[in-house]
């Protein structure tokens, strides 16, 4: 059944962003500018939405959240990798995978680039991690956590966050 609720989102998902343009470099990059911000609302409202739709059904059937440690140094040298990426290949690793599906051939290319980064990280991992992860290594932490609050309160307030960004950014920026 799980796999079965998870081809429905993935199917779900790859409609909305070819329907929003998120799987058009020109976009992502209007969008990291921050000349155009649909993307970006997009997404938001997808992490909003998500998360709500995620823990509200984890009350009752519950499922597992597998949280990854946090290491503040690997994730922001991670960040920074991945973001120059974002940006010069034009596509993450579900807008590569869309754009390919309409028949982009750079989404090859940066489904590719994605695929050595994370082998290239796997085959390191152990060279990195003395100075990488464990520095500044806070275990598998949650805002709930942080907070000693239920993970559905949490949910609900950082989608009411999220929620009232989009509402109130706009989508594209004035001229000047």
């Amino acid at each position: 059944m799980n796999l079965v609720y998870g081809l429905f989102v993935g199917i779900v998902m790859g409609a909305l962003i070819q329907r929003v343009g998120a799987s058009s470099p020109r976009m992502i990059l209007a969008a990291l500018r921050l000349e155009d911000l649909t993307i970006i609302k997009f997404m938001a409202t997808t992490i909003a939405v998500g998360t709500v739709v995620s823990y509200t059904m984890n009350l009752g059937m519950p499922m597992h959240f597998d949280i990854k440690p946090t290491y503040v140094i690997g994730v922001a040298l991670g960040g920074l990798i991945f973001g120059a990426g974002f940006a010069i290949g034009g596509y993450c690793p579900g807008t590569c995978v869309v754009g390919i599906g309409e028949g982009r051939k750079d989404g090859w290319a940066a489904l590719l680039g994605g695929v050595v980064g994370a082998t290239v990280f796997t085959l390191v991992y152990t060279l990195i991690e003395e100075p990488l992860i464990k520095p500044m290594a806070y275990g598998k932490i949650t805002w709930a956590d942080v907070l000693h609050l239920p993970t559905i309160a949490v949910a609900v307030v950082m989608a009411a966050i999220l929620l009232t960004a989009v509402r109130l950014l706009p989508t594209v920026r004035k001229a000047a």
